[in-house]
């Protein structure tokens, strides 16, 4: 007899962790300066689809110049969003969010607790506790949406190969978001032809409802405003962590993209899917979705560091597809998700087009998620095939984990 859940002292020790990681979820709001602006633009597009699909991209919020961006389907998603009284819809977005979080934790940690049971009060402590990585709370603080699209890509790449419709919900997802679509190269590269096909079909569906909907804003948005990047904000921010980001700060040129910019997204496109399919071949399916979801942030125009929510996946990916993760999981678990936390992008000055005028030291904390992410793939190429036992796991007993 075991004494339940107060007599194990290993149990009790996680349980107390997960209820001060909860607590700390609770209070973190309170030190929150963005109160929900995303979610708001989301809400104006979901108003607009009810009201006036016409007015979609060009309807504005006095107090946020930022209009709605998204394809005209993720304005369908946010239209019973934008019905609910603003603290109900705020609040919504947050529980939404979390549950999205727990979701993407158990489905990392899965690998890494692999043959073990991994015990309700790990997951919630994890899960807790990762509200203090930068991606995790700008994306709650904004309203955005990255953690639950990330959730639902990871359901389906990492589901069960022969689940009925396995592709449909990454389909959806790119059809709220476009960034989600650098996963049907993940699925090209691996030959998933089956799951592919169901993410077209889903896909094409989002669009299709896009047109039935107002076909002139549509046809608007797909041949113009999709490549419209001076919708989205000023270029040069800290905050764009993405290559042509990086090569505005370096350059100073405002208007980003360029020759430059398009052969380096070539070189990582290529790079990183075959990154990828290396990883998948060798069973580390989690560490290819990472890698993946790392080139939608390399080469999309515009990767705020909210975006960067899939530093989740990767880290867990360095602790079970590489050697150093395997022979130090703590250490590199700590230094990993403990400099997403600090944060470095935001130390150098910033705002006003100042990061134009960064040092070497400046550019380097500035583009930090660049470089960090740039030696976890590395890491990563250089991974072999695990061993039985190859992860040294922490000395817990087997029906406390």
């Amino acid at each position: 007899m075991n004494g339940g859940i107060l007599g194990d002292p290993v149990k009790r020790r996680w349980w107390l962790a997960a209820g001060v990681c909860v607590a700390v979820a609770i209070l973190l709001p309170f030190v929150w300066d963005h109160t929900g602006a995303d979610l708001k633009v989301y809400r104006l597009g979901g108003a607009a689809i009810l009201s006036d699909p016409s007015s979609l991209y060009t309807t504005r919020l006095r107090y946020i110049s930022m209009p709605f961006t998204y394809p005209i389907f993720g304005g369908v998603v946010m239209a019973p969003v934008s019905l609910l009284p603003w603290p109900l819809a705020y609040g919504a977005s947050i529980a939404t969010s979390l549950v999205a979080l727990v979701v993407i934790w158990k489905l990392s940690l899965k690998q890494f607790f692999a043959g073990r049971r991994l015990h309700p009060a790990v997951l919630i402590a994890i899960s807790a506790a990762s509200l203090l990585i930068e991606p995790v709370r700008e994306t709650l603080s904004y309203g955005q949406i990255n953690l639950l699209l990330c959730a639902l890509v990871l359901y389906d790449v990492l589901g069960p190969k022969q689940r009925c419709g396995r592709g449909a919900w990454l389909g959806l997802a790119a059809g709220i978001k476009l960034t989600p679509l650098v996963f049907f190269g993940l699925l090209l590269v691996t030959r998933q032809w089956r799951a592919l096909a169901h993410a077209s079909a889903a896909f094409a569906g989002t669009v299709a409802i896009g047109f039935l909907i107002a076909p002139r804003t549509a046809y608007e948005y797909w041949t113009n405003l999709i490549s419209d990047t001076g919708r989205i904000g000023g270029l040069a921010y800290s905050g764009n962590q993405s290559w042509n980001g990086f090569l505005i700060r370096l350059t100073g040129d405002l208007d980003g993209g360029g020759r430059l910019w398009q052969l380096v997204v070539l070189v990582t496109v290529v790079a990183g899917l075959w990154l990828s399919r290396e990883l998948w071949r060798r069973g580390e399916e989690l560490a290819a979705a990472a890698v993946t979801g790392l080139i939608g942030l390399f080469c999309s125009p515009v990767s705020w560091s909210h975006h960067w929510v899939w530093v989740i996946p990767l880290g867990v990916s360095l602790l079970t597809a590489t050697q150093l993760g395997r022979r130090y999981p703590l250490p590199v678990a700590l230094s990993w998700f403990g400099l997403f936390m600090v944060a470095p992008i935001w130390w150098p000055p910033r705002r006003g087009n100042l990061e134009l005028s960064w040092n070497f030291v400046q550019s380097l904390a500035g583009n930090a998620y660049l470089w960090l992410t740039l030696a976890a793939a590395l890491l990563l190429v250089f991974g072999k095939a695990r061993t039985a036992g190859s992860v040294k796991l922490p000395a817990v007993r087997r029906n406390t984990v």
